[in-house]
Parts: C-alpha cells; sequence; structure tokens
C-alpha cells in the first residue's frame, strides 16, 4: 500500500473463543461444575461462532459429547491464552461484541476447574433455556454484489495472486451503505477483499489493460489512485454495520470494483475456483456521510528471529474535527499486536486500539462510542511483529529479514479507519 492521503479520501491502498459464573475454588466444588449447568453457555456463545456447524474453526463445541471428548485440548488453549484468539482489549475503547471475543478469570477457572471434574455433563434438566450460537452474519441486506463468473485461482512462484473484477451496479438511485457482509467461496485462497468505488470508471488502465475489461490481474499497484476504499475483508472479520444516521455514499452508474487477494503455501497444489462477493444493507438517506482512509508505516525491516519488531507511523489532522466510528487493523502473518491513538502535545491521549493480533482472526472493531481526532492532533499507528523461529505463523526456516509488500509473505501495518467530519 502506498502512504494514504487524507482528505478528501481517494483511497490508495493496497475470534473468538470460549457470561460466566465465578469459578470455583475447590476440589468439592470444582465436581460440580457440569457441562449443561455451567460451561453451555459460555461455550455457545463465546465459542460458538466459530466451533459449530458452517463454522471457521475445527469441532462443534455447541454438541455436549464433542466438548467432552475435546475439553481437556479446549482448556489447553484458554489457559495458554491463545482462545479466543488475541482480540483488541477493550478497555482501550470498547467496541461492539467485544464481550465475545474476552474470557475472564473467572471464566478461565471455570474451564479449568470442569476438566479437573473430568469434563461431566451433568444434568440435561439444567440446561440454560434459549441457547443459541450467535449469528454475526446480516439478514437484511438488499443489495448483493457477486462477479459475473468465477475465476479459477492461479498463485504465482510467491504463492500469492491478485485478481480485480468490474461488478454490476444495480443502482438507479443514490444509497448509502449502513452494513456490510461477505460471502466467502473459498475460504482456503482468499486473503483479503478489497471493495472500492473506482471514479475514473475505467479500472485497470493503471495495471495496463485498456480500462474496459470486466477482470483483470492487478498486482502493482495495489489499488488504482482514483479509488476510494469502501470496505477491506480478512479471515475472521464479521459483518460491518454503521451506527444509526450513518453511512457510505454511492452513486448509480459508479464503477465498483472488488479485488482479490489469494494465496496457497503450496503453489504446486490445484487451490480451486472462487465467487465471493459482498451483501449490502443501504437506505436512501443518512445524516452523516462516512469514508474510509488509513495510516501505517510502510518503511520498516523485521530483523531477523526477533521476536518484538515494532513500527510507528502517525498522520497529522490539518482538515478539521473527525469522528473516527471504528478501525480494521490490518498486518500480515507475523502480526503481533497493533495499537492505535489520538495524540496532541499536553492533551492526554485517546486510545483506539491495543491489544494482540492474530493473521486468523481479523476484525473491524466498530466503537460503542465514536472517537473524536480534533484538528492539529496526531493519529498514531504502531505495530509489533514477531520474527522468531517459535512465530505461530513463521512461513521462513530458518527466519528471514521481512519487508513492507502486499504479498502474505511480506509484511503490513494500517490501521484502516471509517470516519466523517464533526459537526
Amino acid at each position: 500500500m502506498r502512504h494514504p492521503a487524507l482528505l478528501p479520501v481517494l483511497f490508495t491502498l493496497s475470534a473468538i473463543g470460549c457470561d460466566g459464573k465465578e469459578a470455583p475454588t475447590d476440589t468439592s466444588t470444582a465436581a460440580t461444575v457440569t457441562y449443561y449447568g455451567d460451561m453451555e453457555p459460555v461455550i455457545v456463545e463465546k465459542c460458538g461462532s466459530c466451533h459449530a456447524p458452517g463454522g471457521v474453526g475445527p469441532g462443534d463445541w455447541t454438541d455436549p459429547e464433542t466438548a467432552k471428548t475435546n475439553a481437556f485440548v479446549m482448556n489447553v488453549y484458554v489457559q495458554a491464552g491463545k482462545m479466543p484468539y488475541p482480540a483488541a482489549d477493550p478497555t482501550c475503547r470498547d467496541y461492539e461484541g467485544s464481550h465475545r471475543l474476552h474470557l475472564t478469570d473467572a471464566e478461565k477457572a471455570l474451564f479449568q476447574a470442569w476438566v479437573d471434574a473430568d469434563a461431566p455433563l451433568g444434568d440435561e434438566a439444567e440446561r440454560t433455556p434459549g441457547l443459541s450460537v450467535p449469528d454475526l452474519s446480516l439478514d437484511d441486506t438488499d443489495i448483493t454484489l457477486t462477479p459475473f463468473e468465477s475465476h479459477e485461482v492461479s498463485v504465482g512462484e510467491d504463492r500469492n495472486e491478485y485478481w480485480c473484477v468490474v461488478l454490476d451496479n444495480p443502482l438507479t438511485e443514490t444509497r448509502y451503505v449502513t452494513g456490510l457482509d461477505v460471502d466467502i467461496d473459498n475460504r482456503q485462497a482468499v486473503h483479503h477483499l478489497l471493495l472500492a468505488i473506482d471514479y475514473g470508471g475505467d479500472a485497470g488502465i493503471e495495471y495496463g489493460t485498456d480500462g474496459k475489461q470486466r477482470s483483470f490481474a492487478c498486482p502493482d499497484p495495489i489499488v488504482e489512485s482514483d479509488w476510494m476504499l469502501l470496505h477491506a475483508w480478512a479471515p475472521g472479520m464479521e459483518a460491518v454495520e454503521f451506527p444509526e444516521g450513518v453511512g457510505l455514499k454511492v452513486e448509480p452508474g459508479q464503477q465498483l470494483v472488488l479485488q482479490y487477494h489469494y494465496y496457497d503455501d503450496d503453489p504446486a497444489t490445484p487451490t480451486g475456483s472462487d465467487q465471493s462477493g459482498y451483501r449490502l444493507r443501504t437506505t436512501d438517506s443518512v445524516e452523516i456521510e462516512a469514508q474510509m482512509s488509513a495510516v501505517g508505516p510502510t518503511r520498516f525491516n523485521i530483523t531477523a528471529g526477533e521476536p518484538a519488531y515494532s513500527a510507528a507511523d502517525k498522520l497529522r489532522n490539518e482538515w478539521g474535527d473527525i469522528t473516527v466510528y471504528g478501525v480494521f487493523p490490518h498486518m500480515h502473518l507475523l502480526g503481533k499486536s497493533m495499537r492505535s491513538w489520538i495524540g496532541k502535545s499536553g492533551e492526554e491521549d485517546v486510545c483506539l486500539i491495543g491489544g494482540g493480533y492474530d493473521f486468523g482472526a481479523q476484525m473491524t472493531y466498530m466503537f460503542k462510542e465514536p472517537a473524536i481526532w480534533p484538528q492539529g492532533s496526531n493519529l498514531n499507528v504502531e505495530c509489533t511483529w514477531d520474527n522468531s523461529a517459535e512465530s505461530p505463523y513463521q512461513y521462513n526456516d530458518p527466519p528471514q529479514n521481512v519487508t513492507f509488500g502486499e504479498g502474505s509473505d511480506e509484511e503490513m501495518c494500517f490501521a484502516l479507519f471509517y470516519y466523517a467530519f464533526a459537526g
């Protein structure tokens, strides 16, 4: 990604684990912890969105027998802090769905007590009525954007492929997007999606086409200079919903482009085809028109073997007070954590994002209370990577220096944020 200019934004860019009860503290009480009486509400609400039929995680932990059989393994991940996956710390700035992405100390102790008691199911009569796996998709979308044909994924020797498709714009009047969701066809291959408006109506021309192709390879630049980003998706992400009265403007006749980044760590193995698309919830008017931009460093060299290498960047607000509605932290496989904050000399920093990062569980964090980015202050972003041999997603043996790039085996550090002018 090139470093973006902000306003007006012509964007230049390239979860999950397991409300709980106080955990028992002695062996006699621990023996009373059961799946039906204690664990099921925690597992269904906080694990079920991934570990259930149709989820992206292995196993159906909402099935009592399956949960019992796998209780020991589940608890190992819970106690090691690997489940739930690393997510933004809500004490920095709370966001929608934060309660599902973190276990309290009491809930972790409850897991341990259940396993120590040999994971009993208990009496089915103790089940909490009305439990259901959270539905994280949008069920009230009114526009579907699907590529005109399926694409046969073909990664190169670098294990990456970038493919762009011009989508049919079905609008006959101006609409405002208030929610976005994706339909991922080939989860094995899709690394990210970018949905954008091409204001020139000639998508592909900066990639060497005549600007009239409906689909084309698009590896460099990451996006064209006249594209404005509407949404970015990466593995683990949930649907995005804006606050009441806020939306992204889309006009009839505007060219909509969907960029696919495919990645396969074994180029010799066929990856299959893909026809992933978008579903949008729209309305005819909003009070506030939102946009999207990004901040992040592009010049860094992550030292081989370094378990905590950091790089940072900042953008000064020269345009007027800005409301920030949410942030999508994006790094690649070696990403360990990101923090983002608003700061001005002599004033207390305003925290936006802080906490762990996992490539397989990325999210757009939509804030419960939007943040104000005052004119004259900086929006700061700092990323930390783990390039040690023990890094969970390490792809080099031995580790090598890693620099900025769009490939999954290169690195990025961007805080993509939804914003609007305040007032």
